[in-house]
């Protein structure tokens, strides 16, 4: 039980990473805060993501966790935000049909809510959804979590004008 207090290696340097503090870690997330006027759950999935790379501190596999609900997250905003626009589409057996990321941010894009190049964003989804081969690490994944932090960020703020 005592190990559960002490740094995986991964962060304490002992196997890979430069060595990196649980203060370094709040320090990361602490620029991924989101305004206070998004809607509970959009703010309690993101905040889930930032407790989950913080928490990988302690437990490397957190991290893989925190970047497989970041494009959740961002679908969750998008959905939140724009997905009525959608509402009522069936399939071809009639059932309904929600609009799917790629959708949502192509419509968000076209309506200039967002200023992000989408044309990546569903590959690395799937990188991330799907499994890879890559080796995440925390920069790797605080660049796609500081890109899915400002696409969040930027859809709500036409609304707070």
């Amino acid at each position: 039980m005592s190990d559960l207090t002490k740094p995986d290696p991964y962060f304490s340097g002992d196997a890979g990473f430069i060595g990196s503090t649980l203060q370094d870690l709040h320090r990361d997330m602490r620029a991924f805060e989101l305004p206070i006027s998004l809607s509970d759950s959009v703010r309690r999935s993101h905040d889930a993501i930032r407790h989950a790379y913080i928490y990988a501190y302690f437990s490397y596999d957190l991290l893989t966790l925190a970047a497989s609900q970041t494009f959740p997250c961002l679908e969750l905003a998008l959905r939140e935000r724009i997905g009525h626009q959608f509402a009522g589409r069936v399939n071809s057996r009639g059932r309904l049909r929600p609009a799917m990321l790629h959708e949502l941010l192509k419509s968000a894009k076209e309506q200039n809510l967002i200023s992000a190049e989408i044309e990546y964003l569903s590959k690395m989804r799937n990188m991330f959804a799907h499994g890879s081969d890559t080796i995440l690490n925390p920069p790797l994944f605080l660049t796609t979590f500081e890109i899915v932090t400002d696409i969040i960020r930027e859809l709500y703020l036409s609304q707070q004008v």
